[in-house]
């Protein structure tokens, strides 16, 4: 049985994001946080139990199945749900590398969320190809456009005769010269990291022993507390169990209390 018939094992009811998800009156997604926090393994869902929770988990031994099952969920599985990828669906990953980093999964997204057409613009830089509708993210701080790193918007246009490229960032459309692409990236898939401080209302969170340098409580419990209304994990369980084993957050000394103690004295 290959994932995507895992997935669609069985029959799933249609289920709206405008309806909550809630058993004991309590989200999924925050018990498990806070299990997570405590060391202990989430109670996580199988996605084809997609009403019973709004904390689920795809089994992916490998990250080529890992990324064909997200393939697979942001093209069929959460639309028949009637959710929109484009607009609802964040994927947060540990690193930019690997067969399950952003990188690979941004190319891969890119493909399968905004594909090419004839009246789609589209522009090849770097290596990275920018078209119309392509989710980006804002790399560095720009204080003379007033947008800052971590920021996301869409590419609304892209005028090849004058070279710019016109970015929609939440109400503020800004154009960057061609010069300036360089602080774009595609955005698809992001880092957890880039993703602090922000929420979306889904989070496909891709874990694997590949990350397993990055894997950690803090990382886990960081990606997972960004979804709103809807989060997916997807990996082996072993790579899921090393991130809640390992503690990374380091301490910092600095003496303060001797220190105020002398001041005291």
């Amino acid at each position: 049985m290959v994932l995507r018939d895992i997935i669609n094992s069985q029959h799933i009811p249609v289920i709206r994001l405008t309806e909550v998800f809630r058993q004991a009156q309590a989200s999924h997604i925050i018990t498990n946080a806070h299990r997570i926090n405590a060391g202990q393994f989430p109670h996580l869902t199988p996605t084809v139990k997609f009403a019973q929770s709004d904390c689920l988990w795809l089994e992916a031994p490998e990250p080529a199945l890992g990324t064909e099952g997200i393939a697979h969920l942001v093209s069929d599985f959460l639309p028949k749900h009637g959710i929109n990828p484009v607009q609802q669906v964040q994927i947060l990953c540990p690193t930019t590398r690997g067969e399950a980093g952003t990188r690979q999964l941004n190319t891969m997204l890119q493909q399968v969320l905004n594909q090419p057409m004839p009246n789609k613009v589209e522009l090849h830089r770097g290596g990275t190809i920018l078209r119309v509708g392509d989710r980006v993210i804002q790399q560095v701080n720009d204080y003379q456009r007033e947008i800052f790193n971590g920021d996301l918007g869409s590419i609304k246009a892209i005028n090849l005769e004058e070279q710019e490229v016109a970015v929609q960032f939440a109400e503020r459309e800004v154009t960057y010269d061609y010069a300036d692409l360089s602080e774009l990236a595609l955005a698809w898939a992001v880092t957890i990291h880039k993703s602090q401080g922000s929420e979306y209302p889904v989070v496909i969170l891709p874990l694997f022993m590949q990350h397993y340098i990055l894997l950690s409580r803090n990382l886990l419990y960081t990606g997972l507390t960004r979804a709103k209304q809807l989060a997916i994990l997807v990996g082996p369980t072993k790579a899921l169990g090393m991130a809640i084993q390992r503690v990374m957050d380091r301490e910092r000394y600095t003496a303060l209390a001797d220190r105020l103690k002398a001041l005291s004295g």
